[in-house]
């Protein structure tokens, strides 16, 4: 088998693994479930979400052209550290109750000074699977079904203009892969690949040049979010539906990344999530 096709099936694996852990880890985070009470069946939610997102994704290719290198690792690694808190003060809660707010913070600290220190890409990676399942488990859960079906469409025309159109999504992820910073799910196409010393870009340079593939935190995310409102709404069935309908459209972005050009990812996954909870509405009302 290839390397690079090896790297692709990693990448499956990787939305696989965080999104069955989302819907495994499903009844731990009930504490979240309806957090935002009535805002959270409101649909303008998702284009305040959108609206924030975009600023924020903005305000940081700004800092990254004005070359503020340590400021852009501050807002990173912050980011990182927050959303591990979150998504690990869970987990603890029902483990050690006491003490979960100080572990979770604690542990999520370790992992991002890990992250400073020893960028590597299965660092990254398993960093990335954490934050991924935990925020999707969040949003999922605070979050009704009508605002994330939104969320998801905005969040799908958004990456596309941001990639084909002002392509300051690929600024900002050639960005992140230089200075080494945990935005995106590495992916090594070669056995002897580094994350730390690799010369970094997303377009392939020429025919088998391709020393690794890269897919962003949010094309994990996003989706993620459906899959679990999917499980809240129509139980386990209805989030493995929604997620095995992300994975098939998976395939189809494979194909789109072989041209060797940036493509955005949330097009084809979340319309491959929604075409899965879909089928799986439309085959419950057939019986």
């Amino acid at each position: 088998m290839k390397n690079e096709t090896l790297a692709q099936i990693n990448m499956m694996l990787i939305f696989l693994i965080a999104n069955l852990a989302a819907l495994i880890l499903y009844p731990i985070y009930s504490i979240y479930e309806g957090s935002l009470g009535k805002e959270g069946e409101n649909p303008w939610i998702a284009v305040y979400y959108l609206i924030y997102i975009v600023a924020v994704t903005l305000l940081i290719v700004f800092i990254a052209k004005k070359g503020k290198k340590n400021i852009l690792r501050g807002i990173f690694y912050f980011a990182m550290a927050w959303a591990m808190w979150y998504a690990l003060f869970p987990i603890f809660l029902l483990i050690i109750p006491p003490y979960s707010d100080l572990i979770s913070l604690g542990l999520a600290v370790l992992i991002t000074i890990l992250m400073i220190k020893y960028p590597e890409w299965y660092v990254i990676n398993a960093a990335g699977i954490l934050v991924t399942m935990g925020i999707a488990l969040i949003f999922g859960m605070s979050l009704s079904l009508i605002p994330i079906i939104l969320l998801l469409s905005l969040f799908a025309i958004y990456d596309a203009i941001a990639v084909y159109m002002s392509r300051h999504m690929v600024y900002l992820a050639n960005s992140a892969i230089e200075h080494n910073l945990p935005a995106m799910f590495v992916l090594p196409a070669k056995k002897d690949y580094s994350f730390r010393t690799a010369k970094k870009k997303l377009e392939r340079k020429g025919e088998g040049e391709r020393d690794a593939y890269y897919m962003g935190y949010g094309d994990v995310l996003i989706p993620g979010i459906l899959i679990i409102a999917a499980e809240r709404s129509f139980g386990i069935a209805g989030g493995i539906f929604t997620l095995i309908g992300a994975l098939v459209a998976m395939v189809f972005l494979m194909v789109m990344v072989n041209s060797g050009k940036p493509q955005p990812g949330l097009p084809y996954l979340n319309a491959g999530a929604l075409a899965g909870l879909l089928g799986y509405i439309l085959l419950q009302l057939s019986f």
